[in-house]
């Protein structure tokens, strides 16, 4: 080797052992550099999270859970069951919240269902012997039902079924209004003047998926406020894949242009989901658990308008997966319960996580400000219509950086 081989050599070798000998004293230099400004201050940043949730004070250990049906048809229009059926099919699966929302008719109180009478096309379909062996006794003489005495509580409904385009089919909670008569906004107003609620029926169906686009959904969330509810899934979901694809996408795209709770435009769109029920085929698939205090109209009213609600899709022989608590702690939302296998969390139509924690400042995405999560069973499949699903609303954030004195 040459002099100036080894003059290389060893010039590489005293750095070297000048780095090993000095290498703790660089770290320490380094470290002292970045912990002088936060203590020379006298402050520290911390990242503060404001929850908006219909979950944030919910008493869990005594807040009720009640099974609710509000999208239901009897014989009086195009249903399969004659209206006390219908109650006595839901009441025997412990249902306790009910509407009976037919289209273009209020079949209410459940304590008058004999004033009421089977429609043109139900004597049409049973003279062609569509009913089975069914009577036309059992179809058409209506007996009435006592909501007290089956511990339920009815609530009054409709279907007005516009169609058309930028018109919608919608079900009307709490509204004596059947749409008969009247323009498309003229009815939203007057559910609304009545102290109604509204929400969108099947969004994802063909007829609805053709008339309407996020446009038409926005307009009618800005003008009518009372508008609390979009269907996330009904039974038909499950036979057309499309539907809950198209539903979740549409969805996003509305929570995306309200944006966050501080923008002056920004309101809440609640996931509902429903049966449609026509005939018993479709029975116990498509339900929402309202968290109420207690049993009444009013409590129902406010879970609906504020968001205190779970929704469930399932096969009709799945238990309902049950949801013991929703907990907030700083940044993070821990899911507790059982009946499930998989919890996972949506942002904008995208799976972001899955597991019962969600911790916004470890497994947020950039951009996102609003989540939600489904728990489901192992075995839960849309297409093959099997398993169960229960899923929240959403939860929207705002982080902000806070500076706190350091405690002495």
């Amino acid at each position: 080797m040459n002099n100036e081989g080894m003059k290389n050599t060893f010039s590489g070798y005293l750095i070297r052992e000048h780095f090993k000998k000095y290498s703790i004293l660089i770290l320490l230099f380094v470290t002292v550099c970045i912990l002088i400004p936060v203590f020379s201050s006298g402050q520290k940043d911390s990242i503060q999270v404001e929850w908006i949730s219909p979950y944030l004070n919910i008493d869990w250990e005594h807040i009720l859970r009640e099974k609710a049906q509000f999208h239901t048809h009897t014989t009086c229009t195009d249903g399969f069951l004659a209206p006390h059926s219908l109650v006595d099919l839901y009441h025997q699966r412990n249902y306790s919240i009910l509407a009976v929302t037919d289209h273009w008719k209020v079949i209410y109180p459940w304590e008058e269902f004999d004033t009421f009478q089977p429609s043109k096309k139900t004597l049409k379909r049973f003279e062609e012997g569509k009913f089975g062996e069914l009577t036309r006794e059992t179809l058409c003489d209506y007996k009435n039902r006592f909501p007290k005495l089956l511990n339920m509580c009815a609530v009054r409904g409709c279907e007005p079924s516009f169609a058309g385009s930028s018109k919608h089919h919608i079900i009307s909670l709490f509204s004596g209004i059947s749409g008969q008569g009247l323009g498309f906004d003229e009815a939203l107003n007057a559910i609304g003047e009545e102290g109604g609620l509204i929400s969108f029926a099947h969004p994802g169906r063909k007829t609805e998926r053709k008339n309407n686009g996020p446009d038409d959904y926005i307009y009618y969330l800005d003008k009518f406020p009372h508008i609390y509810g979009f269907d996330i899934f009904n039974p038909s979901s499950f036979s057309e894949t499309e539907r809950w694809v198209y539903c979740k996408k549409l969805y996003a795209d509305l929570l995306m242009h309200y944006g966050t709770p501080d923008n002056k435009d920004w309101r809440p769109v609640w996931m509902t989901s429903t049966d449609d029920l026509h005939s018993t085929g479709g029975f116990d698939q498509g339900l929402q658990i309202q968290l109420v205090k207690c049993l009444n109209q009013k409590e129902i009213y406010s879970s609906l308008k504020e968001g205190a609600f779970f929704w469930v899709a399932k096969a009709t022989d799945a238990e309902v997966p049950f949801i013991e608590s929703v907990e907030f702690e700083g940044s993070r939302i821990i899911i507790k319960g059982k009946g499930f296998d998989k919890v996972l969390w949506y942002f904008n139509d995208e799976v972001v996580h899955s597991g019962n924690t969600f911790d916004i400042t470890v497994n947020g995405p950039v951009g996102m400000f609003y989540l939600f999560f489904t728990a489901q069973t192992s075995d839960f499949n849309m297409g093959n219509r099997q398993g169960a699903l229960i899923g929240s609303q959403p939860f929207w954030f705002l982080v902000k950086k806070k500076y706190q004195q350091n405690q002495k």
